[in-house]
């Protein structure tokens, strides 16, 4: 079975539980990543929408809502609100 994993089985089962632990904690970054795109998304496009504010998206815009959410969305409508 070992063979079959060809570069990533040469070291035996500390390779493989290495390898499970850094899909685990990829997985588990991947999930918050989409997760606060999705919800600060929306809340972007809301914002706008409505006409609280009038907000560009650009790509720091995109890295501060993709890092922190709601919270990075709200964080960039007070700025705006406060131009």
């Amino acid at each position: 079975m070992m063979e079959t994993l060809g570069g990533l089985g040469g070291y035996g089962i500390t390779s493989i539980i290495v390898i499970f632990i850094a899909f685990m904690l990829f997985a588990k970054f991947a999930k918050k990543i989409i997760g606060n795109i999705i919800m600060g998304g929306v809340l972007f496009w809301l914002l706008n929408t409505l006409g609280i504010t009038h907000m560009n998206w650009d790509t720091m815009n995109g890295i501060i809502v993709a890092l922190f959410g709601t919270l990075g969305t709200l964080i960039l409508a007070i700025l705006d609100i406060l131009k």
